[in-house]
């Protein structure tokens, strides 16, 4: 087994043991690399989230690192055999950024491009890891000391330091092992000090994840880069073979220090809690539900320029800022961007702006105090844009369909599949997803998937509210697998009636009656003014008993969407 520890690197990992012939973007040591470092954050996903404070405490850095990586990785295993190193980091690099998840996951993302970058450059290891973390660091709106970032910049400099030990960069003499395991041992000291940097690490006690994330990821490259070096010396063929075992060292013993009184190996208890979570909203920014969506656009001169922009107009209505992503080599631009805000009607008019030549994807909303660990998630699809805000904040992941006046790509089961794994559960209800559950299903790595069809939103409102989805808590465990019986049960006393301005409110006399216990209505952007109080007027007149809910959906027109409940028998 290859340790992989700083304090242990092998004896021989110095300056001048190395053989040429053997490069960071060797095609062997990417495809062992990614998937040791995809393996080692599944591993270890749950201790990370359990120390993530900053910028928000939401419990899922981990989880959105793994999540991330593991698009990437599943995107370098179908690559052709043939692939070069180039071809495979900059394969990489693509389906990470399509399949970022939070905060974290963004960065890791632009991180991976700024590698592939370099690599088609022809750089050697250290400008693959300089370049690398210039390009994460320019991703963020206001970067933050302590962090991912830090840790990123502190790996490149030792890095360049390692090359330049034997004079310029002569790879050949040190080899890239000699380098990747200086970057790892200064990023590994950079997540220890972190502490020390960031006043929320201070306070809650803890390392910060994302850094903790990075050193697995460069850590796991070292051990891919000691497997190829190992190959070289003893003459074997081309390629990297990866000894039964080898990543077990790759974990983060050395970096949470054994605390008895932790409910996580090595993580201290934070704020008096012993519910193995920090608690939700600590230290939080200003925003309460997170967007981020995938645009698609024109490249070339102005690549640069659309990053720029995204990141000053999301940062106006919204924190937690990042846009990665750019010239992708084929005419074309891609860019993920991210924002925690409370204002999500602007942020989705800056995503639609934005797209006015070109297209948006994988357009979804969280709230954050949503997302702690439990047995259900929901994924809900919906083309109101007014009602994201409302179905995040009712528990469900939301993915927008439409509503904003841009092209939105329509929903791949591998979008599904990707949000759905972001809920951070173990089984999942599918609400108005196109895709049924076995086409979703072996995207995630989850126990179950159970898809209800909800032809219109409303089903998928009262399908929310039936299973009592309150923040923070998400769906309750003790549904069980009676998930599907409940919502059937609530929907099987709905009907559903479409009409358009007023005639919403002779609709309403006319379907109310002595069993109605609730009636909602989903209001398009230009129904008449006053109509929520005729509305309610006309349903105390038929069921004075009965509650009204009424939710705008932000679509053009003045179409109103009505469902009506009534007692089940």
């Amino acid at each position: 087994m290859t340790d992989v520890d700083s304090s242990s690197r092998p004896a021989d990992s110095g300056p001048g043991s190395f053989p040429d012939g053997v490069r960071l973007e060797d095609p062997g040591l990417v495809r062992v690399w990614t998937r040791g470092a995809t393996a080692a954050l599944r591993r270890e996903r749950a201790a990370i989230d359990r120390v993530n404070v900053f910028p928000v405490a939401d419990a899922d850095t981990g989880t959105n690192l793994y999540l991330t990586l593991r698009e990437g990785d599943l995107a370098v295993a179908a690559a052709s055999a043939g692939a070069t190193g180039a071809e495979l980091l900059a394969t990489l690099a693509r389906a990470a950024l399509l399949g970022a998840r939070g905060n974290s996951g963004v960065i890791l993302s632009e991180w991976l491009r700024g590698l592939a970058v370099a690599a088609r450059r022809g750089g050697g290891a250290a400008e693959l890891l300089t370049r690398a973390a210039t390009s994460a660091r320019s991703a963020v709106a206001q970067p933050a000391e302590g962090t991912i970032l830090t840790a990123a910049d502190a790996a490149a400099a030792a890095a360049r330091a390692a090359e330049g030990s034997v004079g310029g960069s002569a790879e050949g003499d040190t080899g890239p092992l000699a380098v990747v395991s200086a970057a790892a041992t200064a990023a590994r000291a950079a997540a220890r000090a972190s502490r020390d940097e960031l006043h929320h690490l201070r306070t809650a006690g803890v390392l910060d994840a994302g850094a903790l994330g990075l050193v697995l990821v460069l850590d796991a490259l070292v051990v891919a880069a000691a497997g190829a070096m190992s190959g070289a010396l003893s003459g074997a063929a081309a390629g990297v073979s990866e000894a039964d075992g080898s990543m077990d060292s790759v974990n983060l013993d050395q970096l949470l220090e054994p605390a008895s009184s932790s409910p996580v190996r090595g993580v201290p208890a934070v704020g008096g809690t012993d519910a193995g979570a920090l608690p939700h909203g600590a230290e939080a920014g200003a925003g309460a539900l997170e967007l981020m969506f995938v645009l698609t656009g024109p490249a070339g001169a102005t690549a640069d320029t659309v990053a720029a922009g995204l990141r000053t107009a999301l940062g106006e209505v919204g924190d937690s800022v990042v846009v990665v992503g750019g010239d992708a080599g084929t005419g074309t631009g891609v860019w993920q961007a991210h924002v925690h805000t409370d204002h999500l009607d602007q942020a989705l008019a800056i995503a639609a702006e934005a797209s006015r030549t070109g297209s948006l994807a994988q357009v979804h909303v969280r709230h954050l105090e949503a997302v702690a660990q439990h047995e259900w998630g929901v994924v809900a699809a919906t083309s109101a844009p007014g009602l994201a805000g409302t179905l995040a904040h009712a528990g469900a992941v939301v993915l927008l369909t439409g509503g904003l006046g841009s092209t939105i790509e329509a929903l791949t089961a591998d979008d599904v599949g990707r949000v759905a794994a972001s809920t951070g559960a173990r089984r999942v209800l599918l609400l108005g997803v196109p895709d049924g559950p076995a086409d979703v299903a072996r995207h995630l790595d989850v126990d179950e998937v159970v898809a209800v069809p909800t032809p219109t939103d409303v089903h998928a409102v009262v399908a929310l509210a039936a299973l009592g989805t309150l923040l923070p808590i998400g769906l309750p465990d003790e549904l069980d697998a009676d998930v599907r019986a409940t919502v059937d049960e609530a929907l099987a006393g709905l009907t559903v009636t479409s009409v358009r301005g007023d005639a919403a409110v002779e609709a309403v006399r006319a379907a109310a009656g002595p069993e109605t216990i609730v009636v909602t209505a989903l209001l398009s952007a230009d129904v008449p003014d006053g109509l929520p109080d005729l509305l309610a007027a006309a349903l105390t007149e038929r069921a004075p008993e009965a509650e009204l809910v009424v939710l705008a959906t932000g679509r053009p027109g003045d179409g109103v969407c009505l469902g009506m409940e009534e007692e089940h028998a």
